[in-house]
């Protein structure tokens, strides 16, 4: 009798271990997410960036008072402060070879585009324009980088050598005050992956517009008229990605869209109905997507890979789960009496019920010793 006693007891806390992992698994699978937040800083963070190699992430934060320039892992790990001080740096961009970050630095009247090298944090500056000069961009060689400058009403395009010597500008007047336009850089200009060409947004951000990048000259459009199109990055492969946003009084929302500029094709859609506004850092195979969002209450960062679900979950609003994009169907079978078995609680239910059968059956029926 105490044997018997004894294995159903084990038996017991077997299931019930099993009931519980059950339910603890059924809870996890409702709540996991694809989208994964890589930063809990409690500041605004923002500004994410690929490295080269999409194995680190570049990123600004106040989370130290002023903002400065942080690297980690593309999983969120080995956190490293890159500046110090009191600068203000904003807006990393890495080197083509992942040993340096580009950036502004300043106040909110004079900026300048400095150089941090990553693995000692000696810095560099490269401007000396005596403007607001922001919004750094490597060549894919190296030798240049692309960047805009505020100064007397106006916001252009320049480039400059790495080492600071032939700055130049590539556009006069591309945004005025007196045209009543955005003269405050949103998003860096994009190179192609041949280092001649440069992908920015118009004055207004309403379009996105292609231009040499040796010789100053008249952009091209390359998105349609009648949208808010901008926020370009060029991918590996030679495609122009960039975002269209959406906004009225009932909701808003983004689309991602990638485009061969060479072809006379009509855009691919990335994602759509993004409930997260730009800009995005994707990385070079278009296949993962970083983006900063308030979702959690302060900005953070966010990674997402760009598959079924990815792209599912990013329509979703921060308190929706993937639950809710369930067919209606299947939400109709989960109510089906013979599908009760399936849910947790119900199988929590009836192995307690077995157990207690179990051991009233032993009491009945001792074993002989």
């Amino acid at each position: 009798m105490r044997a018997a006693v004894k294995v159903n007891r084990l038996v017991a806390v077997g299931l019930l271990s099993l009931a519980c992992l059950t339910i603890l698994a059924g809870s996890a699978g409702i709540a996991a997410s694809p989208i994964r937040q890589l930063t809990n800083t409690q500041a605004s963070t923002l500004r994410p960036a690929w490295s080269p190699d999409g194995k680190r992430i570049a990123f600004q934060s106040n989370v130290d008072g002023p903002y400065l320039v942080y690297v980690m892992d593309a999983d969120g790990t080995n956190l490293r402060r890159i500046t110090s001080g009191e600068m203000d740096d904003r807006h990393p961009s890495w080197s083509p070879d992942g040993r340096f970050l580009a950036m502004d630095s300043g106040n909110s009247a004079r900026r300048e585009i400095w150089i941090s090298e990553i693995a000692t944090g000696a810095r560099t500056q490269v401007t000396r324009l005596g403007a607001a000069a922001s919004f750094p961009s490597w060549s894919p060689d190296g030798s240049r980088i692309a960047f805009f400058v505020y100064q007397a009403g106006a916001m252009d395009l320049w480039t400059v050598e790495r080492d600071g010597s032939a700055a130049i500008p590539l556009t006069r007047g591309h945004a005025t005050e007196a045209n009543q336009q955005c003269t405050f850089a949103c998003h860096s200009a994009a190179w192609s992956p041949d280092g001649k060409r440069l992908a920015l947004s118009d004055g207004d951000n309403a379009r996105v517009l292609l231009m040499s990048s040796l010789v100053a000259g008249v952009p091209i459009p390359v998105s349609p008229a009648g949208e808010k199109s901008h926020f370009p990055i060029f991918l590996g492969d030679g495609r122009l990605s960039y975002v269209t946003e959406h906004i009225s009084l009932e909701q808003s929302w983004t689309d991602l869209w990638a485009v061969r500029p060479d072809v006379d094709a009509p855009r691919t859609e990335i994602a759509r109905k993004i409930q997260a506004q730009g800009p995005f850092a994707l990385s070079q195979d278009g296949r993962q997507l970083l983006f900063a969002s308030p979702r959690s209450g302060h900005f953070e960062i966010y990674a997402v890979t760009l598959d079924e679900q990815g792209r599912a979950a990013l329509t979703l609003r921060p308190d929706e789960t993937l639950r809710d994009l369930a067919p209606l169907s299947t939400a109709t079978r989960a109510t089906d009496p013979k599908d009760d078995w399936q849910k947790p609680a119900v199988v929590l239910l009836t192995l307690l019920a077995i157990i207690i059968g179990s051991s009233a059956w032993a009491r009945r029926n001792p074993r002989p010793s």
